[in-house]
């Protein structure tokens, strides 16, 4: 989609102000996103960008959700993070990779604006700032990965199921007013399955367990986590 009149470029323009990652910029650098920018929708399922692909352009989620993940020597697929709206990708390999090192498949619709890469990048060089906060943004990525790898470090595949719900709860959950974390997404018992690293069937015996143990409620796809403790969030 092209900007064809004010109001959508003062709207998306109020959209990247409010992001973070975009907020130290001048009204000069937002308008130049703002011309290089293009507002895509995609349906479920569909993939934004393969692992090894040329790596030429920057995003920014702006509804629905996604994930990136990477396939490992044996073509299975090892699940990265989560993506949830108002945040940008791909951090990891700014400045020197030539192509993605991840692929970004979308879980819901979604919409989606894009950027060239080698505009963002140069933007970025010229924003003290604004690299600050993208090197802010890639050491969580790098910290929730590496709290996520050690939590599924474990024989039980009770534990892991368990991990890898509150996992989903972390990247795409919303905290409730009861202070329970809702997934406002689907999640099948064969996505929680390759998160968790176990069969579907052995996971939905786990899930089971955890809804008898009243931590989790599990309705239509719909995750509520019911038990949260301080080291899991």
């Amino acid at each position: 989609m092209i900007l064809k009149n004010k109001s959508d470029y003062k709207y998306y323009a109020e959209k990247l102000r409010s992001h973070p990652e975009f907020s130290p910029l001048s009204d000069k650098y937002i308008n130049q996103l703002i011309d290089e920018m293009t507002i895509k929708t995609y349906h479920r399922g569909q993939i934004l960008f393969d692992q090894g692909d040329t790596r030429d352009r920057f995003y920014y989620l702006i509804e629905g959700v996604a994930k990136s993940f990477h396939w490992d020597k044996n073509g299975e697929e090892q699940l990265y993070l989560y993506i949830r709206p108002q945040k940008a990708f791909p951090y990891i390999g700014l400045f020197e990779a030539d192509r993605y090192a991840y692929t970004v498949e979308t879980m819901t619709e979604v919409k989606i604006a894009e950027f060239p890469m080698p505009v963002y990048e140069q933007i970025l060089r010229e924003n003290p700032e604004l690299m600050e906060n993208a090197v802010k943004e890639m050491s969580k990525i790098i910290d929730t990965s590496e709290t996520q790898l050690q939590r599924m470090v474990t024989t039980s595949a009770k534990c892991r199921v368990w991990n890898a719900i509150l996992f989903i709860g972390q990247q795409i959950g919303d905290l409730q007013a009861d202070e329970t974390i809702l997934v406002p997404y689907p999640i099948t018992l064969v996505e929680l399955s390759k998160v968790s690293g176990t069969t579907r069937e052995t996971t939905s015996q786990m899930v089971q367990q955890l809804i008898a143990e009243n931590k989790i409620q599990y309705n239509r796809k719909y995750f509520k986590i019911l038990e949260v403790d301080d080291e899991s969030f």
